[in-house]
């Protein structure tokens, strides 16, 4: 039996939890004192779960998520950003609100899009300007536009051939062929400056997804340092299929990148049961990630060196604060109803 903290599926307090493995698989059960006591499904596979039970973080590629841009130029229905849950400030804001405590950390400009802020070419300069190396979630679109790109050939974005963009991609089945052409023409002009992005993002709905990524990333893994493959489900409007935990994901992509020989690494971060992180026979980072639900969070093991900035201005990893961020929505802080 593991002792641990999790969240109450109601009010969003913490409350004292313990997994337990049966059958195979491994539960998660907990008590709150106002709403009971609560059972999940924490991984299907006790076994995983006890390969890759950890606590706490190495302290590597450490980064905060902050939403500087509300609006978006696509409209993914897996999408966990509620546009108007907080607002956006200029570079000022952040520079004084994390300089102190996060001195050293990277910024992660996300969305909504971020490229569609106003203010973005110079909003970006600026932060550069005050001693942060911000990097940019996107969806590429914008990277298409050659006056765009060329705008951020700049330090602030560009450091030797490292491209600070972390590239968010899906199965061509969730795009129209405009956006799809769009995301091939940024991969071009990335790949005709011989620049190395950060990062290319892909949210899977189904495991067979999973052979388009080979395809993909056989012919263009060159373009990034990272493929990174997230489930998407709860936060990601995928309620209503089956859920994919990490061993699931874990098992068919060991099978379907076998030829890449991707191992256990810790030169990223230290993996636990929400995410994998791998490193290939070529020296290429991977990271597999199946983030939690409210029902079966871990509190303990959802340390990742990647946080989120939520709208009360306190980090959280980033899959805590997404759940923060649904408790808000339903009228929830800390156990206390903020809104009736």
């Amino acid at each position: 039996m593991i002792m641990t903290i999790s969240l109450c599926n109601t009010c969003y307090k913490k409350v004292p939890s313990f997994i337990v493995f049966e059958d195979g698989r491994a539960i998660l059960r907990k008590e709150c004192d106002v709403h009971g006591k609560q059972e999940a499904l924490f991984d299907p596979s006790a076994l995983f779960v006890s390969n890759f039970y950890k606590h706490g973080t190495l302290g590597n590629n450490n980064n905060i998520i902050i939403h500087v841009n509300d609006s978006c130029n696509m409209k993914c229905p897996w999408c966990y950003y509620k546009p108007g849950l907080e607002q956006q400030h200029n570079a000022v804001f952040y520079h004084q609100l994390f300089w102190e405590m996060y001195r050293g950390f990277s910024l992660m400009l996300s969305g909504g899009e971020p490229t569609l802020r106003p203010d973005y070419i110079e909003f970006t300069k600026q932060l550069w300007a005050l001693g942060w190396n911000p990097s940019t979630i996107t969806n590429m679109l914008k990277l298409a536009d050659k006056d765009f790109f060329k705008q951020t050939l700049h330090p602030a974005w560009v450091q030797g051939k490292d491209y600070r963009f972390a590239m968010s991609f899906q199965h061509p089945k969730n795009y129209d062929a405009r956006t799809l052409e769009l995301k091939k023409q940024a991969l071009q002009r990335i790949e005709q400056e011989g620049l190395v992005a950060s990062c290319c993002m892909f949210s899977i709905q189904t495991l067979d997804e999973l052979d388009y990524i080979y395809d993909f990333y056989t012919q263009t893994r060159h373009l990034y340092s990272m493929l990174r493959i997230r489930t998407m489900f709860h936060n990601w409007r995928n309620k209503g299929k089956k859920e994919i935990y990490l061993s699931d994901l874990y098992k068919v992509f060991m099978r379907k990148f076998a030829e890449f020989t991707p191992v256990q690494s810790l030169r990223v971060e230290q993996s636990n049961p929400y995410c994998l992180y791998m490193e290939t026979k070529e020296g290429r980072h991977i990271s597999l990630a199946s983030s939690p639900t409210v029902e079966n969070l871990d509190y303990h093991v959802c340390s990742r060196p990647v946080y989120m900035l939520g709208p009360d201005f306190r980090c959280y990893p980033v899959p805590i604060c997404q759940i923060v961020n649904e408790g808000i929505e339903k009228g929830w802080k800390d156990g206390f109803q903020i809104k009736r």
